[in-house]
């Protein structure tokens, strides 16, 4: 298994910066990749929605049905932290929408909170985990995503659209939730997963990070882009900043250490994901804000997550 750095890091603040930078740059690195294969056209629109559906479908909802499968989940050591991040999203998006009356509009208001709590967990959460702890923390990962996905489309129905009779199909239909769901079932009821099964399902599995990270930077708006605009601004903030130190510090009170703290601040500290641009662009007129929240807050990242986890690293919390 992969070397777990937060468990190497050194004393010294310093030294757990750079050990942090070990974590996300990678991250970095590939998503800065996916851009530059964009503009050199070695990769192009068609490739990008290809690869997310393929992505999306298969190969994401294969490496958290390995992960599960072949990893018991207790509800005693995984169900806990699972609960807290359901609850702490559900008072922080209470929470942020009482702040969005500054916004024009319930839309915009809308936008502004989805923009400011939806994380993308499922990609990049994982992957800042997968560096972090390595490959035995992907069960526990799995389980708390599968928790955020339902919570996260609950919500994001609640504050875009007065439309919601669609929100228990799609969450029946998400890929990625039934594969955790399915991984589970298959470990406490099904026989050992056959050779043949486990190589081919790991094929695909082994492609979902490194092609969902290409495909986010291939597909980040960069050219829209802009400062000026004191909402994305504002909730760029709250996303890589305020939410995320407000719910590792609940969680620090509430008893959360090490690994689970961990997988915690990263998943929260991910930058928005890119299906708050697209829910944003079908439910409301204000797509653009959504994606230069997306856009700013990937770009950021780095650094508001190297120095997140070098601050509870230095602690001795994680």
């Amino acid at each position: 298994p992969r070397k777990r750095k937060i468990a190497a890091m050194d004393s010294g603040f310093l030294a757990h910066v750079v050990a942090s930078f070990g974590i996300t740059a990678p991250i970095l690195a590939v998503l800065l990749l996916g851009a530059w294969f964009r503009r050199r056209n070695w990769i192009d629109g068609h490739f990008v929605e290809a690869g997310n559906r393929l992505m999306y479908n298969a190969c994401m909802p294969a490496l958290l049905f390995l992960a599960t499968a072949g990893q018991p989940v207790t509800p005693d050591e995984d169900l806990p932290l699972a609960a807290f991040g359901v609850d702490a999203t559900v008072v922080v998006v209470l929470l942020l929408w009482l702040l969005a009356p500054l916004q024009d509009g319930r839309e915009k208001r809308g936008v502004f909170v989805h923009s400011a709590y939806r994380s993308n967990m499922g990609m990049i959460g994982i992957a800042l985990c997968l560096n972090a702890y390595g490959e035995d923390v992907l069960a526990r990962a799995g389980v708390f995503v599968a928790a955020m996905i339902a919570t996260y489309n609950v919500l994001a129905v609640l504050v875009l659209t007065e439309q919601r009779d669609q929100v228990l199909r799609n969450l029946a239909r998400n890929p990625l939730l039934l594969g955790v769901l399915a991984g589970i079932a298959w470990q406490r009821l099904g026989p050992p997963l056959p050779e043949i099964a486990a190589d081919s399902l790991g094929y695909l599995a082994r492609m979902a990070l490194p092609l969902a990270l290409l495909c986010i930077g291939a597909s980040l708006r960069w050219r829209s882009l802009r400062l000026d605009h004191p909402d994305v601004v504002w909730a760029a903030a709250f996303k890589l900043v305020i939410v995320p130190a407000a719910v590792t510090t609940a969680a620090v009170l509430a008893g959360f250490r090490g690994e689970d703290l961990g997988i915690l601040f990263l998943m929260v500290a991910a930058p928005t994901a890119m299906v708050a641009f697209v829910m944003a662009r079908a439910l409301t007129p204000h797509g653009e804000s959504a994606a230069e929240t997306v856009a700013l807050t990937t770009l950021a990242m780095p650094v508001t997550i190297t120095l997140g986890l070098a601050l509870l690293s230095a602690t001795a919390l994680i």
